[in-house]
């Protein structure tokens, strides 16, 4: 029973570690070593982040560069609702989550590019 217990704190322990890294923007990819870039959106009350990996581009070219971008604008586009190729109405709320998303996670893009060039 003890053995269990621990496990289940344990467990719990990594998912609120995981949660609390997503929550927080900009903290998670700070000191990220699996190269991963975070892109959290928050659009009214809600937060949603995604991890978007650019361990398979050279971020010192400017062609990795390039194409971690636009995965990065993508990740920013789905965080904030847009779904299907359109969001219908166009709100001023999801060009405030983009906005803020796209800024957050090309800073820490930068970062990562300046670490590897």
């Amino acid at each position: 029973m003890f053995d269990r217990r621990n496990r289940m704190t344990a467990k719990t322990l990594v998912a609120l570690a995981a949660t609390m890294a997503l929550a927080l923007p900009g903290v998670a990819s700070a000191g990220n070593d699996n190269m991963d870039v975070i892109v959290d959106g928050r659009a009214g009350t809600e937060t949603r982040s995604i991890a978007v990996s650019v361990a398979d581009l050279n971020l010192a070219s400017t062609a990795g560069l390039r194409r971690a971008d636009y995965r990065v604008t993508r990740a920013a586009k789905q965080v904030c609702g847009f779904v299907n190729g359109s969001i219908i109405p166009v709100t001023q709320d999801y060009r405030n989550c983009f906005g803020e998303a796209l800024t957050g996670a090309r800073s820490d893009l930068n970062a990562m590019a300046q670490r590897q060039g």
